[in-house]
């Protein structure tokens, strides 16, 4: 079994070789005949081992021994076929070469040891010892060479099949990179026989219409890098290896750095820059890179894609909300001033990051509804009746109903928003008369982000409010109208909120800490915004 064996403690500076065997004798004549061995540019380390007890505590600590040269009889047993049955099955090492020795000539002891015990040879130590121990050691270290390298395909080809699964999920642009450039490292790694994930590498990403790459995740050395132009980042020679890689569209190889390029239909550009400490043309399987790079530039496009869908989508909802206001002769800034409320407010709650995401979403459309209503009363600059209040409030239905059949997560929230922002905490909004948490999250945070903004800002039928009026009626109204947690976070966050409301503000009519004169009607002002 391959599966039990560890990565943590295996080096790449010597060839690991344990001999067991109680004569002493023994173990000098290997250490001197093979002192000035060497195997590919590296020597060899030689581990002894007296007693079958010393043996598996130095196969405990030494996880990468190349090579074991196991006498059969320790003591008056042959405790050398239990010791290899035990490596195994028991320690499940099947990298690991045994060769048996004996000093008697037994062939049906030769014979068992052959069919029935996973041994990669036998040999007489009388012939081992003149004529075949560098041949022995040789063949054994190349066959164990070949097969940590399948070993180590066959684990970077399983790391290929779960990053897939990995970037294929992923949302940002930042995310995507950190995932390839962590799973990157790993498969480096895995040849370069180094588990720290020490590899110094870095993505940079050009947005379309940008002049310049810049980094968004670094690792190692590159680090602190993030949001640095690349052209500053890196020396003139691997900057320009990106320039070759990028117009071929394909990942370089040298022998210092896998640099890889990835050009989505979108217009955005990226890069992949790692180094690989002189080691990647002898260690690396290009193979496996080029499939590792095909992959990314697979899970990268339809990360593009997706984003420039979401982005669309955005501003699909952004506009049918500008729409909706322009009708009651409102502010266009008013859904965008409302969405980045409700971003705040949603992930100061702890939401996940999908439902901020969804609520940001779709909170631009929470009025949805109002296209249905008559311009006669969405424009009346005076209290409204009651009969007119009520085909107000119906814009909460309507809404809903216009949005309610999708299957599509984003615009089931949006129906939602659009049916539970007049709800209010203590039971008394519409058009349900939900409760506390009945009323669902999304619906609890519009509400909010929605009449601070109202507030402050003006309507045919009254002036914009003042701040210090604003978080008078919010203290007033905590779980009341408004759900306590929100009011809480609108009180601690006031800053954010008051930096976006002059970001976008229609007019730059700033909110000043004043009282002002200004009263509550609650037929106005729910009649018509409701909020």
């Amino acid at each position: 079994m391959l599966s039990n064996l560890p990565t943590d403690q295996i080096s790449n500076d010597c060839w690991k070789i344990l001999i067991i065997d109680d004569d002493n004798f023994i173990h000098k004549v290997i250490e001197e005949s093979l002192k000035d061995y060497v195997f590919e540019g590296r020597p060899l380390e030689i581990l002894q081992a007296y007693t079958s007890q010393e043996a598996l505590r130095i196969l405990s600590q030494n996880k990468d021994i190349a090579l074991i040269l196991l006498d059969v009889y320790i003591g008056s047993e042959a405790i050398g076929l239990k010791l290899a049955k035990y490596i195994r099955e028991i320690v499940g090492n099947s990298l690991v070469r045994i060769i048996l020795m004996t000093s008697s000539i037994d062939n049906t002891l030769r014979k068992e040891a052959v069919v029935n015990y996973d041994i990669n040879g036998y040999e007489y130590k009388k012939d081992l010892m003149s004529k075949k121990l560098h041949t022995v050691v040789t063949s054994s270290l190349r066959y164990y060479r070949d097969i940590l390298h399948m070993y180590n395909n066959k684990k970077a080809m399983e790391e290929i099949a779960t990053t897939s699964s990995q970037l294929f999920g992923k949302e940002s642009i930042e995310d995507f990179f950190e995932t390839t450039l962590y799973h990157l490292n790993y498969v480096i790694n895995l040849y370069e026989d180094n588990y720290g994930f020490d590899v110094s590498s870095l993505a940079a990403v050009k947005a379309n219409g940008d002049n310049h790459f810049r980094v968004v995740s670094g690792f190692g050395k590159y680090q602190s890098a993030i949001h640095s132009p690349l052209e500053d980042v890196l020396s003139d020679g691997d900057y320009g290896l990106i320039k070759d890689a990028g117009t071929s569209n394909n990942c370089i190889i040298s022998e210092d750095n896998f640099v890889s390029c990835y050009n989505s239909s979108s217009g955005v550009e990226a890069v992949v820059f790692l180094e690989m400490d002189n080691k990647g043309e002898n260690h690396v399987n290009y193979d496996i890179l080029k499939v590792f790079h095909r992959n990314i530039a697979a899970s990268f496009e339809k990360l593009c894609i997706n984003m420039e869908i979401e982005e669309t989508q955005r501003e699909i909802l952004y506009i049918l909300g500008e729409l909706t206001e322009a009708k009651s002769e409102e502010t266009g800034n008013h859904v965008l001033r409302v969405s980045k409320y409700a971003k705040i407010l949603a992930e100061k709650y702890g939401l996940s990051k999908r439902d901020v995401m969804l609520v940001t979403m779709a909170a631009p459309i929470h009025d949805i509804g109002k296209i249905a209503i008559s311009d006669s009363i969405l424009l009346k600059p005076c209290s409204l009746t009651p009969s007119e209040w009520e085909i107000v409030k119906s814009h909460t239905t309507i809404g809903y109903n216009i949005l309610k059949n999708s299957n599509r997560d984003l615009l089931k929230s949006a129906a939602i928003i659009a049916h539970q922002h007049h709800e209010r905490y203590d039971g008394k909004g519409y058009p349900q008369g939900l409760k506390g948490e009945e009323i669902h999250i999304f619906g609890r945070i519009v509400a909010v982000a929605d009449v601070f903004d109202a507030l402050g800002s003006p309507r045919v039928y009254k002036k914009p409010w003042v701040l210090n009026d604003i978080l008078a009626y919010f203290k007033e109204e905590r779980g009341k109208h408004f759900d306590p947690k929100l009011v809480d976070i609108l009180f601690e966050n006031i800053g954010e909120f008051l930096e976006i409301k002059e970001k976008f503000s229609d007019e730059n009519i700033k909110v000043i800490e004043q009282v002002s004169d200004n009263t509550f009607d609650s037929n106005t002002f729910y009649g018509k915004d409701a909020k």
